[in-house]
C-alpha cells in the first residue's frame, strides 16, 4: 500500500465522464450492471455447485437503534396460542443487509441514465430505477476477496482505505480471477473493527472502507455487483465528493449489496479450498422502493 499513489482531484473529476455506463444497455435501461449476468454467466455459476453447502452472507437482525421490534399476544385465544411480530426497519445505513436500487444515489441532480432525481421520487415510490428491477434476484458467479486477512490489524483502518492495487493483490493471493458479470464479495473486517472501536458511531465518526478510486477497478473488471461489509471510506479527501464508492450507483449503474457479513463465508472458503461459488440474493418485493432488505447466499 505504501507505493500506491491516490489519483488527483482532476482525475477523480473525470470519473463521471470516463467510467459511466449511461446508454450502454439502452437509455431506458433500469438494471445497470445486472445486465452483465447473462444466461451463460448463470450457467457458469451453477456449475460451481458441487457439495451443495450453503452459507448466509446476511447480518443478523435484532432489536437495536435502527430497528423497532414489538411482540404481540392476541387477546382472543382459544386452545391454540399465537404470537405476532412487527419489525420497522431503516435498512439504508450500516445495520441491515440490503440491495440498493439505482434511484438511491444521484449525481448532479440525475439518476442513472440521466433521469431527474427529484422528479423520479415521490411519496408513491420511485418512477425510475426502483428496486423492482431486481425482483427476480441477482444470481451469478461470486468471488471472495478477503482484504482483512492481509491487514495486520485484521481489519481495514481509518486512513488506510482499500485500493484497486490491493484488490488485485488479494485476488492473486486467493487464486481467483475476477471476471465480467461476477459479484465480488469483499471482506474488510467490519466485525473486528467494531469490537476494537466500541465508541465508533456510523455516519458521525470517520469511516474505514474502500477508496473512491475503486470505481476505476469496478469498471475495469466489469463486475455485476459488489457485496461488502464496510462499504465506502468517509470522508473522502476530494472536495465535492461527499460520497465515495457509492457513486458507482449513478456512474456505473452498479448493483450494491450493502452491509453483508462475509465472516462465515471466509471460513467456508478456507474449508472448501476455493474462493469462487454461486452467489444469489433477492430483495423483498417493496414496490417502488430505493432499496430493500435481502438475504444473500453463497452456495458451494
Amino acid at each position: 500500500m505504501a507505493d500506491w499513489t491516490p489519483p488527483t482531484q482532476d482525475r477523480v473529476e473525470a470519473y463521471f465522464k470516463e467510467l459511466n455506463n449511461w446508454g450502454r444497455w439502452g437509455h431506458d435501461d433500469q438494471r445497470g450492471t445486472a445486465n452483465l449476468i447473462t444466461a451463460a454467466k448463470r450457467a457458469q455459476a451453477h456449475s460451481l455447485v458441487r457439495t451443495g453447502r450453503t452459507v448466509s452472507l446476511a447480518r443478523d437482525i435484532g432489536p437495536q437503534p435502527a430497528i423497532m421490534y414489538n411482540i404481540t399476544f392476541p387477546s382472543n385465544r382459544e386452545r391454540a396460542d399465537v404470537v405476532l411480530d412487527r419489525f420497522d426497519l431503516v435498512y439504508h445505513g450500516f445495520t441491515i443487509t440490503h440491495i440498493d436500487a439505482l434511484c438511491h444515489v444521484a449525481w448532479d441532480g440525475e439518476l442513472f441514465n440521466g433521469r431527474p432525481f427529484r422528479d423520479s421520487l415521490t411519496a408513491a415510490g420511485a418512477s425510475w430505477c426502483a428496486i423492482d428491477a431486481y425482483f427476480d434476484g441477482i444470481t451469478t458467479r461470486g468471488v471472495l476477496l478477503d482484504v482483512a486477512a492481509g491487514r495486520k490489524e485484521g481489519y481495514v483502518t481509518v486512513g488506510q482505505p482499500v485500493t484497486p492495487k490491493e484488490l488485485d493483490a488479494v485476488a492473486a493471493r486467493a487464486g481467483v480471477k475476477v471476471e465480467p458479470g461476477d459479484v465480488v464479495v469483499v471482506r474488510n473486517g467490519d466485525e473486528a473493527f467494531r469490537r476494537a472501536h466500541p465508541d465508533w458511531v456510523p455516519r458521525v465518526s470517520p469511516h474505514p472502507g474502500m477508496h473512491l478510486s475503486c470505481l476505476e477497478w469496478f469498471r475495469e473488471k466489469d463486475i455485476a455487483a459488489i457485496s461488502w461489509d464496510m462499504m465506502d471510506e468517509r470522508p473522502t479527501s476530494y472536495p465535492g465528493f461527499a460520497m465515495s464508492t457509492h457513486l458507482a450507483i449513478p456512474f456505473l449503474g452498479l448493483v450494491l449489496v450493502d452491509n453483508t457479513n462475509p465472516e462465515r463465508l471466509g471460513r467456508a472458503c478456507a474449508e472448501e479450498g476455493r474462493y469462487e461459488f454461486l452467489f444469489t440474493a433477492t430483495p423483498i418485493r417493496l414496490v417502488g422502493s430505493t432499496g430493500a432488505p435481502a438475504h444473500p447466499l453463497a452456495i458451494f
